[in-house]
């Protein structure tokens, strides 16, 4: 088997308030593999992002990595110093933020800011990198490439900005690029386009993508694996046919349960998650999900569960995976499992 392009282990990331500690991400591991696509689901604030931002050191300043490891190519990203960062970033690690028009300085044509992270990570002429900025807006499909260059932000549409933003991203062929809510922004056929075109270029040239979202419908287009998160933990993980087809966690379940599915017709009655996310400053000893779980045990409030291997390739954090658990249809059953 191919050795892992990025290994996380027992990921631990804390904010530290005038309120208290806010636990983010607490003890998040995966692998990635090259030419995977991983993608990281789950409500707002489980923690996807910020365990993106550990790993590239963008944590705001009361941010703080207290713990684990987080393997690229052997080096691990979390001993790193800034100068060492910054030159991954960009270069062997590309990211795609949320907002192409925060993330664009809107005082710079769109070719500078192409051109300019060619400089910073290539040794090349001004001249090299304007031809390598023109082919780049070609690659991602962008109009009169040569002509937009000179073009500012405002001037773009959503959609062509984020292809702008995946065009800097691409720009000094990285291993590794993380797309941390590419469509959000964007209308449903932009963000069909745009998740189709990051098929493509992922496709194409071989690299390795984490693609973060809270759209299931996203993660099922476009992912080989999935994470689920909540409370800053993974709560499950397998390939992505199998989450759709036998997930194995409550949340995940009940994530899977409040989104309408197109091929039961129009009249669906969906099921919401009852209930709120925990409070990250007193996070609970047990599952995190216990609350809102219509399964939950005295034991999962009090204990946290550990990964199960529901499958091979196929964890789930869950109480109900344990051998002395009673059936739950769906989640333990084994003839379903």
């Amino acid at each position: 088997m191919t050795a892992p392009l990025l290994s996380v282990s027992d990921l631990r990331t804390s904010f530290f308030t005038s309120r208290g500690e806010v636990q983010a991400v607490r003890g998040v591991s995966f692998e990635l593999r090259p030419g995977e696509i991983l993608g990281i689901v789950g409500e707002s604030g489980s923690g996807k992002s910020i365990t993106c931002m550990s790993l590239l050191g963008l944590l705001k300043s009361n941010g703080r990595v207290i713990g684990g490891s987080a393997l690229f190519e052997g080096q691990d990203l979390l001993t790193l110093d800034d100068r060492d960062l910054r030159r991954l970033r960009g270069d062997e690690i590309g990211m795609i933020f949320q907002d192409p028009m925060t993330s664009l300085n809107p005082t710079l044509t769109v070719g500078e800011q192409v051109i300019e992270t060619i400089l910073r990570h290539r040794r090349i002429s001004r001249a090299a990198a304007r031809q390598r900025a023109i082919e780049l807006f070609e690659l991602v499909r962008i109009p009169s490439a040569a002509k937009r260059l000179r073009s500012y932000p405002h001037e773009f549409s959503g959609g062509m900005r984020q292809r702008v933003m995946i065009a800097i991203a691409l720009s000094c062929d990285p291993k590794l690029l993380i797309a941390d809510e590419p469509t959000t922004a964007l209308d449903v056929t932009i963000q069909r386009q745009v998740l189709a075109l990051l098929k493509e270029l992922q496709s194409r040239l071989g690299m390795a993508v984490i693609l973060i979202t809270h759209d299931l419908g996203v993660i099922a287009e476009t992912a080989d694996r999935v994470l689920v998160m909540y409370g800053g933990m993974v709560m499950e993980e397998a390939p992505v046919r199998r989450i759709f087809a036998r997930p194995s966690h409550p949340y995940t379940r009940g994530l899977l349960a409040s989104i309408p599915d197109l091929r039961d017709g129009a009249h669906q009655r969906l099921t919401p998650i009852p209930g709120s996310p925990p409070d990250m400053r007193h996070p609970p000893a047990g599952c995190p999900f216990a609350p809102r779980c219509t399964h939950a045990m005295a034991q999962c409030a009090n204990v946290l569960p550990p990964v199960y291997d529901v499958e091979p390739g196929h964890g789930s954090r869950c109480w109900l995976h344990h051998p002395e658990a009673p059936r739950v249809e769906g989640v333990n059953d084994r003839e379903l499992a």
